[in-house]
């Protein structure tokens, strides 16, 4: 099998919104203990057009793929907001959110999700992001953060880049 690391352009919308609807039953499931499969057309219409939107202007994606199989994604979402303090330490910088951090159930525990976050990272670095922050209380998800370089602050992960 050939695994390919790449960021996604336009043709990988629909790959990504199947990721991302696989990802929000599942997270919804484990949360909520309640189906939301019902609104899978739905969700993937919206998730759409806002990929069609903001693509690589406010999201980027970073996709993995096994042949032509998409297994994994990760994004980071520019903030735009009232800028934090860290922003002066790079002219010009970009604050991010870590966002949609998938890997499809048969895949995971394998290193894919540390090695395309360690992509995407290098890519918001090169795209002047100065840090990337990112809320989960997922053991398995923490694990792989702290391991990235991301420091733990109360509930929040954060990164200078």
């Amino acid at each position: 099998m050939t695994r390919t690391l790449q960021m996604a352009t336009e043709r990988n919308i629909a790959d990504i919104v199947s990721l991302r609807v696989e990802m929000q039953i599942e997270d919804w499931y484990k949360t909520l203990h309640k189906d939301f499969s019902a609104y899978t057309d739905e969700f993937s219409k919206i998730t759409k057009e806002y990929l069609e939107r903001n693509l690589n202007k406010s999201i980027f994606f970073a996709m993995m793929y096994f042949d032509r199989l998409p297994i994994a994604m990760c994004a980071v979402e520019e903030v735009v907001g009232l800028p934090q303090i860290t922003v002066c330490m790079k002219q010009n910088a970009r604050q991010g959110a870590l966002a949609s951090v998938y890997t499809r159930p048969q895949y995971r525990g394998q290193g894919y999700q540390q090695e395309l976050l360690w992509y995407l990272l290098n890519f918001a670095k090169k795209e002047n992001f100065s840090e990337i922050t990112l809320t989960t209380n997922t053991p398995d998800a923490i694990h792989i953060y702290e391991k990235a370089g991301f420091e733990r602050i109360s509930d929040k992960f954060f990164m200078a880049l």
